[in-house]
């Protein structure tokens, strides 16, 4: 299988191991090294394909709240510790910091279920530091409600090493 095909699955593969399937303040994207010309970058990149992470500019206090009542916890709490649990994220929705933390950290999450997920299909992901906002405008990602987070460079790794 090629590396564009496995990072696809890895993609798709990290799904079901987030807490919910509801909404997502992410998304994640195969790109090809081509459509980063001209970005300037920390270093060279010399994998043909990266991942990228984006935030989602147009994730709501209703997205939030999908996320939540779709998690494989709520759906086994009583009634009135879903109460309990809403009332909780809608003041994590009425906050803008706290909310900005909790997408941070949901992100955050994600990217490291990511990376577990890869060293399983003998795949690294190296992060890339470059000017984000570039990475914008370069992929028009404002027009489809992102913006760049990471960009990671991805590498197949000799699975002799994961031993």
């Amino acid at each position: 299988m090629g590396l564009d095909k496995i990072i696809d699955s890895l993609i798709l593969d990290f799904f079901p191991l987030m807490p919910s399937p509801g909404a997502w303040p992410f998304t994640m994207v195969r790109i090809d090294r081509n459509e980063l010309t001209c970005l300037n970058t920390d270093r060279a990149l010399i994998a043909p394909f990266q991942l990228l992470v984006t935030k989602r500019t147009d994730f709501k206090g209703s997205d939030l709240l999908d996320y939540v009542t779709k998690s494989k916890d709520y759906q086994t709490m009583d009634e009135a510790s879903k109460n309990i649990l809403l009332k909780k994220y809608d003041k994590i929705i009425s906050n803008e910091n706290e909310f900005r933390n909790w997408t941070e950290k949901t992100t955050s999450l994600a990217i490291g279920l990511v990376i577990q997920t890869a060293l399983f299909k003998a795949v690294q992901f190296t992060p890339i530091d470059t000017e984000l906002s570039a990475l914008d405008v370069q992929l028009g990602l404002e027009r489809k409600n992102l913006t760049a987070y990471q960009l990671f460079d991805t590498y197949q790794i000799d699975p002799s090493f994961l031993v």
